[in-house]
Formats: C-alpha cells, structure tokens, sequence
C-alpha cells in the first residue's frame, strides 16, 4: 500500500492501526476480530489521495451508486471505492473488514463493533488535535481518560455519538457540505445512548 500513498499519509495509517488495536484490546476483542480491525485500519485510506473527480469515475466503474453530494464532494467515496478495490484487485472478501473500510468515513446506521472502532482509530490517531479527541476518549472511558481506561469498560457507541458532534461541528463552523448519512449516523447513537441512560436509571 505504501507506494499508492504519500509518506505523511502512511504515518497516518500507521498511527489508526496502533490505536485500532489499543481499542480492540480495551474492547476484549478475539484475535481474529483484532486481525480484521488491524486489516481494516491499514488500507482504510488506501485511496485518500486520489483526486476527487477520480474517486466519481472509479466508483461508477466499481457500480457504487452516488448521491449529488458524493458527486460533488468525491472525497467522500475513498472509503467505499478503497474497499471494492481490495475486494477485486487484493481479494479480500471479509465482510466485517470491507464493511469497516467504506464506512470509516461517514459511518452507517449498521455498524459492526469492528467498523465502530476503526471509525474511532481514525478519529483518535495521533495528528489529530487534542480538542477533537480528548472528548472521544473521555467518552470512551467514562471521564477517566485514555491513560485510566479499563479493558472491558470503553463504551464505543458514546463516543461514536461524540465524534459524529465533533464532525458535525467542524463541518458546520467550515461551512462545508454535510452528508445526510452523517445525521442519520448522529441520530441513530444519539438513540442507542439515550437508551442505554434510561436503562441505568
């Protein structure tokens, strides 16, 4: 993969495979399910650095129907089109694994807890500045932090939920489009912690 993209976005890569298995570790995950996550994480940008424009033909090519926003934003699509490359050139057919790749970006209403946190190793790498992940992590382990988090006890769906309104955020103060996905994303955690809070008490 290395030679497909720059030494910057490798660093990158290599900073989301390391978080992704601290998470999977603190989330008790099997060795196989770990494999997948590390799999997962090291091709997830494989075609970030395809230009936009690019990224609309090849994912026509590869039948991926587009909305008007990934037409006009194809940045987009780097996670769906990097997965049904893999499938076809690398032939990788794990479904967990494809599935976590094209939804690294925007996320989905259907998400594996192997998707969920290489969404959140993404988020979490290294690079990323301490306003946006500080809040992830806190979620994650209930306020303790990264350094007191406890194998077991990180709650993934609470910190999906806090990326999604970091995301959202952003995108709202850069003016930037939002992918209707990226609300139905933040709505459908919003529910599941909402829930899991009533439950507690």
């Amino acid at each position: 993969m290395e030679p497909r993209i720059s030494k910057k976005r490798f660093a990158h890569v290599q900073g989301v495979v390391a978080v992704g298995q601290e998470l999977s570790r603190l989330y008790g995950l099997n060795q196989a399910e770990r494999f997948y996550v590390g799999l997962a994480c090291w091709l997830h940008d494989s075609c970030k650095e395809m230009k936009d424009y690019e990224l609309v033909e090849k994912a026509r090519d590869l039948g991926i129907e587009l909305t008007e926003i990934e037409k006009s934003s194809g940045h987009l699509l780097h996670g769906p089109v990097a997965a049904r490359l893999v499938k076809k050139e690398l032939k990788i057919s794990n479904k967990a694994v494809l599935a976590a790749m094209s939804q690294h970006t925007l996320g989905a209403t259907n998400m594996t807890e192997i998707a969920k946190i290489v969404y959140l190793a993404d988020c979490l790498e290294a690079s990323r500045p301490d306003d946006f992940t500080q809040p992830i992590w806190a979620a994650l382990t209930g306020g303790k932090g990264r350094a007191q988090a406890v194998k077991g006890s990180i709650d993934v769906d609470k910190a999906m939920l806090v990326a999604c309104d970091l995301s959202l955020e952003h995108l709202l103060k850069s003016r930037r489009p939002i992918h209707p996905l990226t609300v139905d994303v933040r709505n459908h955690f919003l529910g599941i912690v909402r829930a899991a809070e009533k439950l507690a008490g």
